[in-house]
């Protein structure tokens, strides 16, 4: 399970948002969140990286929490 979306929703960007700044598709977004893909490690450091622009700190533990 990943907070892709509830970290987006918190600096009020879109999926459409995030989507720009990683340079990839809206719908690659959507899949991350809905856990239907899972993002590789580079792009999970580019989420981490886009959410702490908009100014929450963030790291790739909060973007993709450890599986237990």
């Amino acid at each position: 399970m990943n907070n892709i979306k509830e970290l987006r929703d918190q600096v009020g960007k879109t999926q459409s948002d995030l989507a720009a700044e990683l340079g990839i598709t809206q719908g690659a977004v959507a899949h991350y969140e809905k856990s239907r893909r899972k993002p590789g490690l580079d792009t999970c450091r580019k989420i981490a990286a886009a959410i702490s622009r908009w100014g929450i700190q963030c790291s790739i533990n909060d973007v993709s929490p450890p599986e237990k």
